[in-house]
C-alpha cells in the first residue's frame, strides 16, 4: 500500500513520470502526505522551483520523510545565516541536496563551503583560484577539493563527485593513498 501511495503522490505532486516515481518508491515509501507536503511547503517557502524541487527529491527521495520542521528548516536557516543568499542557497541544496542529511552545524558548514567554493570556480573557470583559496595546504578540506577537481578534469560528472564530497568515505581525502589509487584506474 506504501509504495502505491508513493508513486501515485510522487507522480501528481511532483510531475515525476510513474517509472520514475516507481524507482524512487523503491528507496523511500508514506502511507500519508502530510510530512512529504511539509517538505514541499518548506522548499517553496525557500524559493525552490518545482523543478529544482522535483530533482532534489529524485536525487534524494528520503528529505520527503525528513521531520521539515525539526530537521530541515533549522538546516536552512543556518546556511542562510552563514550569509547565502536565495539563489546560493537553492543552487547548492538543488546541486547536493544530501547536504541537508547531514548532522550537525559543523559539518553542514564544511560542506556548503566545499560546494560553495566549486560551483564559483566552475563560474568563473578559475580552478587555481579554488586550489589557493582559503583552504590550507595539506588539510583534509584541500586535499579533498584537490582530488575532486582532478577527478573533474578527468570527466568524471559533477554529481559524482558531490556525492564524493559529502561521503563518509576516505577516498578523496589521502593525497599519497589517493594517487596510487588513480593510477590504478587510469592504467586500467
Amino acid at each position: 500500500k506504501g509504495k502505491t501511495f508513493t508513486v501515485s503522490y510522487l507522480v501528481e505532486s511532483l510531475g515525476l513520470t510513474t517509472k520514475l516515481a516507481e524507482s524512487i518508491s523503491r528507496k523511500v515509501s508514506f502511507e500519508e502526505k502530510g510530512n512529504p507536503d511539509s517538505v514541499l511547503r518548506l522548499l517553496k517557502s525557500h524559493r525552490f522551483t518545482d523543478s529544482q524541487i522535483s530533482s532534489i527529491i529524485t536525487n534524494y527521495p528520503r528529505l520527503l520523510i525528513a521531520d521539515a520542521e525539526k530537521s530541515l528548516a533549522p538546516k536552512l536557516q543556518f546556511l542562510q545565516s552563514r550569509g547565502a543568499s536565495t539563489s546560493e542557497l537553492t543552487e547548492i541544496v538543488s546541486t547536493v541536496p544530501k547536504i541537508l542529511g547531514k548532522k550537525g552545524g559543523n559539518t553542514i558548514s564544511r560542506y556548503y563551503d566545499f560546494v560553495k567554493e566549486i560551483i564559483e570556480a566552475d563560474k568563473s573557470f578559475n580552478h587555481k583560484t579554488l586550489c589557493h583559496s582559503s583552504l590550507q595546504q595539506g588539510s583534509a578540506q584541500g586535499n579533498i577539493i584537490r582530488n575532486v577537481l582532478v577527478l573533474r578534469e578527468l570527466g568524471v560528472p559533477q554529481r559524482l563527485l558531490f556525492s564524493l564530497l559529502i561521503s563518509n568515505t576516505q577516498i578523496v581525502s589521502g593525497k599519497e593513498r589517493f594517487e596510487e589509487s588513480l593510477k590504478k584506474v587510469v592504467e586500467m
